[in-house]
């Protein structure tokens, strides 16, 4: 097994990306196992910051003499010892040939409260590097800094394989034969007509289009139009289109291939599960406050969703999406959705939308190997086929509420209502310890919860618990949105969620941690004064949520005697 060292040098405003890195480089090690290569990455968050008879810096200096590649990410500032950082790495470049030295300038948007003196360390770097004829990047997201290193790193790994001379990565063989293969303009249809969908429900779409008439005939307007749809698609759909968008941008490869179609796909089902679990929460509410009737294959569909110990396919959402719908219509019902009347020819078995679901679910159920550059044209034409139609989308903005506080002044009888949210875009990393807002209301909204709105807070979808915020229910920064996959009711009744990030799972399961009786306020009181308790209190929340969701929908079953041992 041949070790890469990777060492990362950074300020700690980038965190962030520095953990989003990380995971990258673990997926990267399982691709590159068979290749028997492994990526160690070194970052100063490895080191014990402990009493040393050395500096600590010196350790870290010590380390970079030591590595292959060398990372540099900055923002808003140089941080003296990733200053000292870089003149280590390149030092040594320049005395034996290596660590191979890559610098990235993250491009992004900033208050300008947050603009110090600190900026000069800044320019003053920029300068510097250009003095000595090395060539920096910018990246505007961790989506493209990773797309683009890992460009670098499909180029360079061959290098340094003394003992497997002959050695290329898959990737690094497929950007080689590139040159004489046909090349796809990735996102270009799916950007055209997606501006286009959302412009009715989406101010800058409208603008944009308004002001720029003629936008298709100039390719700097293009991603501009991107990071409009990006942003106006409501949280988890957004996000899916900025991976779309991203992996467009990757140089030509096998993988680069392979991963499209497959986010393609993945985009459809995580649409069709946000369509489906807005409408199901609204259905909920409405069955609450009214004995709504449900046909026998109704019912059917409902115990299929509640009691299925596996995630449903594109085909399964969109089943029963369709079947939401004929609930809402039958029970005259008014949908959170303003479209059933402009959207139900989408729903017949010839029409586009309904082909490209069932083009995208054979490709979800399939390998997503030796694709082609025609698989990657049609997967892009039947996303856009799907998203186009649910353009209204772009009318909703997906909040997650954090904590409420109450603010009363002196003399003041009636206070406001603090809430804590993050504003889920799709432009934005969803676990970001970094976004947070407060807004003043007059009137609380149940906090812990996601929530889609329209016109402010209080005008809201409830979505818990089939969309969760995995780090506001356990009290940490940032946001973890995770999307319900099952129930695995037959073995553990655990809740079982995919995190939309890197669609790793996320399992909640009862605590048998039970909270004291409201009747003892002092045991109440002191059990809450417990962090760890708080958390269990709001996942064993969730479990409850959906035992009462299956409860209005299918209503519970006897106990059978199995259970009771």
């Amino acid at each position: 097994m041949k070790t890469i060292k990777i060492f990362i040098a950074s300020s700690a405003e980038l965190k962030e990306d520095r953990d989003q890195f990380r995971l990258f480089i673990s997926k990267e090690n399982d691709r590159l196992h068979s290749e028997h290569i492994y990526l160690e990455l070194i970052q100063w968050e490895n080191f014990l910051d402990s009493i040393s008879n050395t500096r600590l810096q010196d350790e870290y200096n010590v380390a970079i003499r030591e590595c292959h590649i060398v990372l540099c990410l900055f923002f808003t500032k140089v941080g003296m010892y990733t200053s000292e950082e870089f003149d280590t790495a390149y030092q040594v470049f320049k005395d034996t040939g290596k660590p191979k030295i890559w610098t990235y300038f993250k491009d992004g948007q900033i208050s300008t409260n947050a603009i110090t003196d600190e900026i000069n360390t800044l320019l003053d770097f920029k300068k510097k590097i250009g003095e000595l004829g090395h060539f920096y990047t910018n990246y505007t997201s961790i989506d493209n800094l990773i797309n683009q290193f890992r460009a670098q790193l499909d180029k360079y790994l061959p290098t340094v394989i003394e003992s497997q001379p002959k050695f290329q990565t898959k990737s690094a063989v497929n950007i080689q034969a590139s040159e004489t293969e046909p090349q796809h303009v990735y996102n270009k249809e799916l950007t055209m007509r997606l501006i286009t969908a959302i412009k009715p429900f989406n101010k800058k779409a409208s603008e944009f289009l308004n002001v720029n008439p003629e936008w298709l005939e100039n390719e700097d307007l293009f991603p501009v139009a991107k990071r409009i749809i990006i942003s106006g698609y409501a949280g988890i759909s957004g996000v899916q289109l900025r991976k779309l968008m991203s992996i467009g941008e990757e140089l030509h490869s096998q993988e680069k291939m392979n991963r499209y179609v497959e986010n393609c796909a993945l985009t459809c089902r995580r649409t069709l599960q946000l369509m489906n679990y807005v409408l199901l929460s609204e259905l909920w509410e409405s069955k609450l406050q009214k004995d709504l009737k449900f046909t026998i294959e109704e019912t059917s569909a409902f115990q299929k969703f509640f009691k299925s110990p596996a995630a449903q396919t594109i085909e399964d959402s969109f089943t029963f999406f369709k079947v939401l719908i004929t609930v809402f219509k039958s029970n005259q019902l008014t949908p959170p959705f303003d479209f059933f009347d402009k959207f139900e020819e989408n729903l017949k078995d010839k029409s586009n939308f309904s082909e490209s679901i069932d083009a995208l679910d054979s490709i979800h159920k399939n390998e997503f190997n030796n694709v082609t550059i025609n698989d990657c044209e049609a997967a892009e034409i039947h996303i856009t086929n799907v998203l186009e139609p649910i353009g209204f989308l772009a009318a909703f903005k997906m909040v997650s509420m954090k904590e409420i506080d109450y603010a009363l002044n002196r003399h003041d009888d009636q206070g406001i209502y603090l809430h804590k949210y993050a504003l889920l875009e799709g432009d934005k990393q969803l676990n970001s310890t970094t976004q947070g807002k407060v807004r003043e209301e007059n009137s609380p909204v149940i906090s812990y919860s996601v929530i889609l709105c329209k016109r402010n807070l209080r005008d809201h979808i409830n979505l818990a618990p089939f969309i969760i915020d995995y780090n506001a229910l356990g009290l940490t920064g940032g946001s973890k949105i995770c999307v319900l996959s099952h129930c695995n009711v037959y073995e553990n009744d655990t809740l079982n969620f995919e995190f939309i990030e890197d669609n790793s799972t996320i399992t909640l399961k009862k605590s048998n941690n039970p909270k004291p009786s409201d009747a003892n306020p002092l045991a109440l009181n002191q059990w809450l004064a417990d962090k760890n308790n708080r958390k269990d209190m709001n996942y064993d929340n969730m479990m409850w949520l959906y035992e009462q969701a299956q409860k209005a929908f299918i209503g519970y079953e006897e106990v059978n005697n199995d259970e009771l041992f």
